[in-house]
């Protein structure tokens, strides 16, 4: 049986610390010293392998003199560690899930993302990200850090060990002119670079097939090897992270689903190809 990895919302939990304590620039040590507590107990709660109590998050916060919307959210966590899932509101300029998305996808072994209308967060340029987001109502002042925290985020694909990365597209995405024709005709040529490299299958899912397993929603479903496997749902204002297996097995029965329903990579391809010439 797969064993359990540490929870979505305590590996946020560490990210957040870690990240504060970086701001205010002070080492394990002086923390440690600080708190009357040993290094090791600091190191554990910045890399998620101990879960630290609501007190020691409220004591971690005051040496680092954070405080307001950043010291809620992080004691939000603190509070919640042992709950089934970890749903995020009101999110800040790069929302927390974010950032724990792109550390879990930094361990992943294999990564699903299944688009029912927009293109996959780690396929998209740059330029499409930029108009999804201020078409979705994005800050302006938030646009910027987003984009370049998903571009860091699409470096995993790139790396000396990629993880294996299949991503299911229902035939709408490629059709929605999301920043023109300009911006989808560049989106789709890197659609097609991608699907060059070993690592990715890209599959699309055809209107001829009707409804289909992801036609309610998109996913990012994540497999870790001998790690229980979790899932990210994204929505306008929340984000949801699901470990449970009873939680996260309606995905991965989504996902065998997809694999029967969409075309192969080459069909795929194919379509993008005689979609990209529409584009000019």
């Amino acid at each position: 049986m797969p064993r359990q990895k540490s929870k979505p919302q305590a590996q946020g939990l560490a990210e957040g610390l870690r990240n504060a304590r970086r701001a205010c620039k002070l080492a394990m040590v002086e923390v440690a010293e600080k708190l009357g507590w040993s290094q090791s107990t600091l190191s554990r709660i910045e890399t998620g392998l101990r879960n630290a109590s609501p007190e020691e998050v409220s004591a971690l916060l005051a040496v680092y003199n954070v405080t307001g919307d950043q010291k809620e959210r992080l004691m939000v966590l603190a509070r919640d560690i042992d709950r089934s899932a970890w749903l995020e509101t009101r999110y800040a300029e790069v929302p927390e899930q974010a950032k724990t998305l792109a550390a879990l996808e930094a361990d992943a072994t294999r990564i699903v993302g299944a688009a029912v209308t927009l293109i996959p967060g780690l396929m998209q340029t740059p330029t499409y990200t930029r108009s999804l987001m201020s078409a979705a109502g994005v800050a302006p002042g938030d646009i910027q850090a987003r984009v370049e925290l998903r571009m860091e985020r699409q470096k995993v694909l790139g790396g000396g060990k990629p993880p294996a990365y299949v991503a299911f597209m229902d035939e709408a995405v490629l059709h929605r002119r999301v920043g023109g024709a300009r911006v989808m005709a560049d989106q789709l040529r890197w659609l097609l670079a991608m699907a060059e490299r070993p690592s990715v299958e890209l599959r699309v899912v055809p209107f001829e097939i009707g409804g289909h397993a992801a036609v309610d929603g998109a996913y990012v479903l994540l497999d870790f090897g001998d790690d229980r496997p979790v899932v990210h749902l994204e929505h306008r204002d929340s984000g949801l992270f699901l470990d449970q297996p009873a939680d996260v097995a309606p995905y991965l029965r989504a996902t065998a689903s997809l694999t029967m329903a969409a075309l192969d990579s080459m069909q795929s391809v194919q379509m993008i190809e005689h979609l990209l010439a529409r584009y000019g």
